[in-house]
């Protein structure tokens, strides 16, 4: 887009040609009475030099404005959220939330692993990390943005935890997570992903130390429950901390739990502002020189074939 940085000057400009442009001066352009006569309707080539005097003078002056350029430019950055992915890996997930006559449903292992691969594909900016948990939690992968080798992780994640261990252990989960925020401690948003069906009880103990880890590093939780009770510990630990709470009975509620919490917990999006802009000055006033010396030769021919 095309600004002038003093406008007044072109203003002054045209309040000087002003006298000019009223005052009727049609003798000024011959050099003896012979050519005057027969003039009382403009011809071609008189109106060709008006033209080129008054372009060539309206560029000049244009020029005098300081045209410039300006070419905008928005950078935007992106805020990254740190958001962990703790998957309960207990042998109650391989058990159904559904079941249709006639008709397999995926466990609920298959449904968290499908889920969590599709989260993760449409969360290139976040760096994301991956616990899974039985009696015991063990971190997967650090909180990353390398987001191909988490979903190199949940392709196998039926496999990441032998049988033996495969039980319940909730609050060992949930201490291991927040003892992974602490080692990386990014001045970022903190997100904790806990997918879930155990009935583990925490500890009223053990409850209150993590409700208050979880407020001083100032994390949200959010639990997907699969078909849990409001009386589960889980439960009602979640819904005393920032976050929240999502029952699960079927895969769409679970698909839709995770659009809600990327709802709740929006990217921040910081766009900077930049103009550049180019001296035009000389484009104008070159232009408006070549003009005039157009319209001067262009009188002198028209003067000498008269």
């Amino acid at each position: 887009m095309i600004s002038l940085s003093q406008p007044a000057y072109l203003l002054i400009g045209g309040l000087v040609l002003l006298p000019y442009l009223v005052c009727r001066r049609r003798a000024w352009l011959y050099s003896c009475v012979q050519l005057f006569q027969g003039t009382r309707r403009l011809s071609l080539p008189l109106a060709v030099t008006y033209g080129l005097t008054g372009l060539g003078v309206i560029l000049l002056l244009v020029a005098l404005a300081k045209p410039q350029k300006g070419t905008e430019y928005l950078a935007e950055t992106v805020v990254t959220r740190d958001i962990l992915l703790t998957l309960d890996l207990s042998l109650s997930m391989e058990g159904f939330l559904e079941w249709e006559s006639g008709k397999v449903p995926p466990t609920k292992l298959e449904l968290i692993q499908g889920a969590a691969l599709k989260f993760v594909k449409t969360h290139q900016r976040d760096r994301l990390g991956l616990i899974v948990f039985g009696d015991d939690a063990f971190g997967v992968w650090p909180l990353s943005v390398d987001s191909s080798m988490i979903q190199k992780r949940l392709e196998k994640l039926a496999s990441l935890l032998p049988p033996a261990l495969r039980g319940t252990h909730v609050a060992k989960a949930l201490d291991k997570s927040l003892d992974h925020f602490a080692h990386f401690d990014h001045d970022s948003t903190k997100i904790l992903l806990l997918l879930t069906d155990g009935l583990d009880s925490i500890e009223p103990n053990v409850e209150e130390r993590l409700i208050k880890r979880l407020k001083q590093s100032k994390i949200s939780l959010y639990v997907l429950g699969m078909q849990l009770n409001d009386s589960t510990s889980i439960v009602k630990l979640a819904r005393q901390v920032e976050g929240g709470y999502f029952n699960i009975n079927n895969a769409d509620e679970l698909t839709e739990a995770l659009r809600d919490i990327d709802r709740l917990e929006r990217s921040q999006v910081t766009v900077n502002r930049q103009v550049d802009n180019e001296d035009l000055f000389a484009y104008f006033a070159s232009s408006g020189l070549v003009v005039l010396l157009l319209s001067t030769m262009a009188t002198s021919a028209w003067v000498w074939e008269v």
